[in-house]
């Protein structure tokens, strides 16, 4: 969901990791990946078009929404239609940028504000925002059983990182996570 151009989707066929592939995005890309099994053009905040991707390419094994569902007026109703849509067993992966971040918290805390930016945690096409607690709510609220939760850090610096979580004790991580990345599993 959200797949742009389809790198990731296509490059997971290519490892084998698996046999189908698509993307259902906003619009449809001008070059797709080639690999793609199906490309779909249309809007997720339409629950009919959401119900016309299930019924035409599900059910699903794998759905990962990466960084797509900040985007939405109703992500839980995405996310729940998705739930319904993956095989008994199947996974939902979730990327959310992190709006804990010390560069918004920060700015909120020191200057009362944070500054919209063409892109990333305060990209101002973002309706929603999430950190750890309701990422991890909007995730399992339709009853996807929650099997991970990580908290990528920076590349860059990360010695810097390194000292910041050794003299906090790891207990202030949550700052420096850009986003957070969830698997959740149908149960049945």
């Amino acid at each position: 969901m959200g797949g742009g151009t389809g790198a990731t989707a296509g490059h997971l066929k290519r490892l084998g990791r698996a046999t189908r592939a698509g993307t259902v995005d906003l619009v449809r890309a001008e070059s797709p990946d080639p690999d793609l099994d199906f490309q779909l053009a249309g809007n997720l905040d339409e629950e009919a078009f959401v119900e016309r991707v299930i019924a035409e390419e599900g059910p699903f094994d794998t759905i990962l929404c990466l960084d797509v569902l900040e985007h939405l007026v109703d992500p839980w109703r995405v996310v729940a239609q998705m739930h319904r849509c993956l095989r008994p067993g199947g996974v939902l992966i979730v990327s959310v940028p992190n709006v804990r971040h010390y560069r918004v918290s920060g700015g909120l805390l020191f200057r009362g504000r944070w500054h919209l930016e063409d892109a990333g945690i305060c990209d101002r096409t973002h309706l929603r925002f999430f950190v750890r607690d309701t990422a991890i709510a909007l995730t399992t609220h339709s009853g996807l059983l929650l099997e991970d939760v990580r908290t990528p850090f920076p590349e860059r610096r990360t010695g810097l990182v390194k000292l910041f979580r050794k003299i906090t004790f790891g207990l202030f991580d949550n700052l420096i996570s850009v986003r957070y990345i969830l698997r959740a599993r149908r149960a049945d």
